[in-house]
């Protein structure tokens, strides 16, 4: 079996993606493009969660409680 690679690349249709909105060729109901809106919004609040979380454990606020009261003893 031959399979002609002009055929098939003529068969495929190419829908560009816009980047202003790129939900735009997904075929869903509005409520669920409602939701895929936020979805870039909560992923970054998430990034600077998780950045805030190990900045945290990197330098615990408990050192800085210890570090007043070795001070004050010397």
């Amino acid at each position: 079996m031959q399979v002609d690679l002009n055929e098939l690349a003529n068969s495929y249709e190419v829908v560009p993606v816009s980047l202003s909105d790129p939900f735009k060729s997904l075929v869903a109901e509005p409520s669920t493009m409602e939701v895929l809106r936020f979805i870039p919004i909560i992923a970054f609040i998430a990034l600077i969660i998780t950045a805030v979380w190990r900045q945290g454990m990197k330098f615990p606020v408990k050192a800085i409680g210890d570090l007043k009261k070795d001070s004050k003893q010397d």
